[in-house]
């Protein structure tokens, strides 16, 4: 036996003995357990100390949008229809007043009506300003002005009041 023969256009693979080469260097278990454990720590630290960052930007994406803001002012009512007068009653001098329509505020929830005399506590009356209706307020307590007013609300907003005086 000898060398192989070669022809011309053959090629010779060359023959790696098992027995001939080095052992490959091995790598123990244990360390392979700590080299684990050495990359795990810094893996975590970034998962914990980058997650929230991903979420916070994630959550503070900015947006616009068109705000259309426009104001009302609740007006007086225009007219109302009715009496305010002195009057006694009870042996006190007054103001009687008693009406029964009113002009109507646009958007109104609302009204107020309200006849203030010139010391004391005014006399009060909440109206829906839905259909006819008569009211008659009176307030007794000296001579002086009495105010009469009627005011319009829209929701919570209170407009501008229509106003009446009339000296006792």
């Amino acid at each position: 036996m000898g060398a192989p023969v070669r022809t011309p256009r053959q090629k010779v693979h060359p023959v790696i003995d098992a027995k001939a080469t080095p052992a490959a260097p091995r790598v123990s278990p244990a360390w392979l357990a700590r080299l684990r454990g050495l990359l795990a720590v810094p893996v975590a630290v970034a998962l914990v100390l980058g997650a929230p960052g991903l979420a916070y930007a994630t959550f503070t994406a900015r947006t616009t949008a068109a705000v259309s803001v426009g104001t009302y002012k609740v007006p007086a009512p225009a007219s109302i229809s009715g009496t305010l007068e002195c009057r006694t009653g009870n042996g006190a001098k007054g103001a009687i007043i008693t009406f029964t329509d009113f002009a109507e505020v646009d958007r109104a929830t609302g009204y107020t009506a309200t006849l203030t005399p010139p010391s004391g506590s005014p006399s009060v009356v909440p109206l829906s300003g839905e259909g006819t209706m008569q009211v008659t307020m009176f307030v007794g307590t000296a001579k002086g002005k009495y105010t009469f007013r009627l005011t319009a609300r829209v929701g919570s907003w209170t407009g501008l009041p229509l106003e009446q005086t009339v000296n006792c």
